[in-house]
Order: C-alpha cells, then sequence, then structure tokens
C-alpha cells in the first residue's frame, strides 16, 4: 500500500505543475501589468513600481513562476496580509459551518436513502423521491432566501446575516447557514444514495441472506450499507476540499467572515496573490483526498488491493 501512496504523490507532481502552470500563464494573459489594475490612471511610475513589487510582479517571469510553484506568495493587495494569515484567519470560520453541515447532510441522506430503499414502492418511498426531487429542482438561492426569512424574520430564531466571535455566539449564528446548507444538498444526495442502495438490496448475497433467516435490519446496516460506502467515499472526495475554501455563495449571503467570502472579494478586486493561493492549496488538498479515497476504498471493500 505504502508502494501505491508513494506512486501516487509522485504522479500528482506533474498534475500540480500543470494546474499551477495554466493559472499563472491566464494571469500573465489576462493582466500582463497587474499593478496598472489596482493602480487606477492616475499613478506616477514610482507608485506603480511600488505596487508592482508589493505584487511580487517586479522580477522576471520565471522567477515569479518560482516563487508561486514553491509557495511564496506575496501579501493580499486587498487585505494588506499574508495570504497564510489569511488562511489561518478565514480558514476556521468556514470549518465551523461546513464540517458541521457536511456531517449532518451525509448522516440523513444515508438515513433517509436506507429506510426508503427498503420500503421500495411504499407512500414513504414515492414522497420522500418526490421531496428530493423537488429540492433538486428548487434553486439554492430561492431555499436560502426562504429559510432566513422564514427562520430569521417570522421566527425570529437565529440571525439572518452576520458572525460574532466567541463558540456560543459563533454556534447562534453559524445554525441557519448550517440548515440552509443541509435543506440545499439533501434531495440529490438522498436519490443517488437511494439508487444505490436498492441495486444493491436486488443483488444475490441479499436474497441468500434473507433465505437464511438474517433480520432486515442487520441486512441494511451490515451488508448493504457496507457496500454503499464505495459510492459515498466517491461522492465525498469531490466535497471535502470545498469545506477549506467555504462556500462562495452562502457566506456572501449571510455576510459571514468566512474564506468563501474572503475570495469573492479577492476576486473582485483582481488580488492576483490570493487568487492563485486559493487555486494552489485546493488543488493540493483535492489531489491529497484522491489519494485517501483509494486507500479508504481498501479498507471498507476488502476486495480492493492497492498495487
Amino acid at each position: 500500500m505504502w508502494a501505491y501512496i508513494v506512486r501516487k504523490l509522485l504522479l500528482a507532481i506533474p498534475i500540480v505543475l500543470g494546474i499551477v502552470t495554466i493559472t499563472f500563464v491566464l494571469f500573465c494573459v489576462y493582466s500582463p501589468d497587474p499593478a496598472r489594475a489596482y493602480a487606477g490612471k492616475h499613478k506616477s511610475e514610482q507608485q506603480l513600481q511600488a505596487i508592482r513589487h508589493q505584487l511580487g510582479v517586479d522580477v522576471s517571469k520565471p522567477r515569479q513562476f518560482w516563487n508561486i510553484l514553491t509557495m511564496q506568495f506575496p501579501d493580499s493587495i486587498v487585505y494588506k496580509q499574508s495570504v497564510w494569515s489569511l488562511l489561518w484567519e478565514k480558514g476556521p470560520v468556514s470549518l465551523a459551518i461546513q464540517i458541521p453541515a457536511f456531517f449532518i447532510e451525509l448522516g440523513l441522506q444515508l438515513a433517509i436513502a436506507l429506510f426508503v430503499a427498503a420500503r421500495r414502492g411504499s407512500i414513504a418511498d414515492y414522497s420522500v423521491t418526490l421531496l428530493a426531487v423537488l429540492g433538486m429542482s428548487v434553486p439554492g438561492l430561492s431555499v436560502c432566501l426562504g429559510l432566513q426569512w422564514f427562520f430569521g424574520a417570522y421566527l425570529n430564531w437565529f440571525p439572518v446575516a452576520g458572525w460574532s466571535p466567541g463558540f456560543f455566539y459563533a454556534l447562534h449564528f453559524a445554525a441557519l447557514p448550517i440548515i440552509v446548507s443541509v435543506v440545499v444538498g439533501l434531495g440529490g444526495g438522498v436519490r443517488l444514495y437511494r439508487t444505490v442502495t436498492l441495486e444493491e438490496i436486488s443483488t444475490d448475497y441479499v436474497r441468500t441472506a434473507r433465505a437464511k433467516g438474517v433480520p432486515p435490519r442487520e441486512i441494511l446496516l451490515t451488508h448493504v450499507l457496507g457496500n454503499v460506502l464505495i459510492p459515498v467515499l466517491t461522492t465525498t472526495v469531490t466535497t471535502l476540499p470545498l469545506l477549506f475554501t467555504g462556500s462562495l455563495i452562502l457566506e456572501r449571503l449571510f455576510q459571514v467572515p468566512g474564506f468563501g467570502n474572503l475570495l469573492v472579494n479577492a476576486i473582485h478586486g483582481q488580488d492576483q496573490p490570493l487568487v492563485m493561493f486559493v487555486v494552489y492549496v485546493t488543488s493540493l488538498i483535492y489531489l491529497v483526498m484522491l489519494i485517501v479515497t483509494d486507500v479508504l476504498y481498501s479498507v471498507v471493500d476488502p476486495r480492493v488491493v492497492l498495487r
């Protein structure tokens, strides 16, 4: 297994190199002199040179590329501080919303999918399927605004927007974004996992277990759930990198000072160092999660052997 992991890590090097190269070339083509975009029209050459130095673009292009490749990013031009300090400052705020939402959403998706798949053709199955399709059809922005009005304005349970430091204050502000995130993503996961569960229930080993008198609950939780975890891991790997970068729309609507909101401000402010940093870090996290997923495959399913 260790040889497999090392080989995957080595294969990830040219992928990261390609991502950084493409992003760097796009920035160079789109904004050959970013200092002028930041400075505006009425700036002297000395002021432009100072901005170029701050952005790290006063050196040659190969040197700029090497600095990015070795994670020597200039300070954010919008926030006037290190991009790494911004990650440690804004990242926990995004994780405070994304991690609870991820686990609650995944747990509800699996529980509901197993429940309705075991009762295929029943009223519960048709009702949940209808609600899941309805949830997938309604735009996420509409759901967000509707829940903001219902829980925030009508019931006055949670703040509509904002953030406050401190565990209990942050929990109060994070509750509504977590609810919105769970509701928006629930329908698609239930549909997917219900389909996968139905395929497993119709297999020969499940029919054999039933013929031997194994209780239905044990079949679902012991045999079926173990095989359903394979597609769960596959879909999860695309979600986990987003936990670190946060939800751009969600944090923007709720005015949460997380990494997603920071990234939106960076894009609007043409903050090239911060955008490059986010692209680089997100690609690294995604590649690492691909390797972790392969390893977890072998843990969940003994038939999978890493070679």
